[in-house]
């Protein structure tokens, strides 16, 4: 399997949440790409330490979906396939369009603010997306959670959270694409305006609008790219 060429730092201690977080980031930027092969074995000599919590840790990424195992053959990388990006952008659409509802209802001035200052972010970001992608995801994580938290209800961003793990690397190859990603921004300036208007009606079409373009936009780069992969 592919390993980065740096040498993890001896001095630093992996441990299992440590070394969870790097996997999945290796799955969401493609360095560990959909069908690819795991070696426990070449993890643990990366990371100065025994294969039983790696074990651990791959059995945790298959709950989450990001693996998978074929008994008696190999461990791998779970595939991308468009029915997925349905049945995951399709409920993540749902809870951030009434979490953006909500938060219309209580939207604070100083709140208007943090939006807009990460919605500029997100858009330096974009710019510098030919280098590096990853953090452009990031910075729209960013300003939807913080709509998250404007609406106040908790289970909407604990069920959120546990859909972000799966949706990452789906979200990953949407942010290579620089067309999509300023109509995102546009996007979310339609939501700010809403919100600042303190219309819900608005704000949840707003929101509903940026998952289902997203999620058309992936289906059709995945189409485009043949990133499919069958096991």
């Amino acid at each position: 399997m592919p390993m980065p060429a740096d040498e993890f730092e001896r001095d630093v201690i992996a441990n299992k949440e440590l070394i969870e977080e790097q996997l999945k980031k290796w799955i969401i930027t493609l360095q560990l790409k959909p069908g690819e092969k795991i070696s426990d074995m070449e993890i643990a000599a990366y990371f100065h330490t025994g294969r039983t919590p790696i074990r651990e840790v791959l059995k945790r990424l298959e709950q989450q979906k990001l693996i998978c195992t074929i008994p008696g053959k190999a461990t791998m990388v779970a595939p991308i396939t468009p029915d997925k990006v349905e049945q995951l952008y399709a409920p993540m659409c749902m809870l951030q369009s009434l979490a953006a509802k909500n938060a219309a209802e209580r939207a604070k001035d100083e709140d208007i603010v943090s939006l807009i200052e990460a919605n500029e972010d997100f858009y330096v970001k974009i710019l510098q997306r030919e280098k590096n992608a990853y953090p452009a995801l990031i910075g729209d994580r960013k300003f939807h959670d913080l709509v998250i938290r404007m609406s106040g209800n908790e289970y909407i961003r604990d069920l959120c959270e546990s859909l972000w793990t799966h949706i990452a690397r789906l979200d990953y190859l949407y942010f290579r694409d620089a067309e999509i990603l300023r109509a995102s921004y546009d996007e979310h300036m339609e939501l700010i305006h809403a919100l600042r208007l303190r219309d819900p009606y608005g704000a949840e079409i707003a929101m509903k609008n940026n998952w289902i373009n997203s999620m058309l936009g992936l289906q059709g780069l995945i189409s485009e790219e043949k990133v499919c992969s069958g096991l």
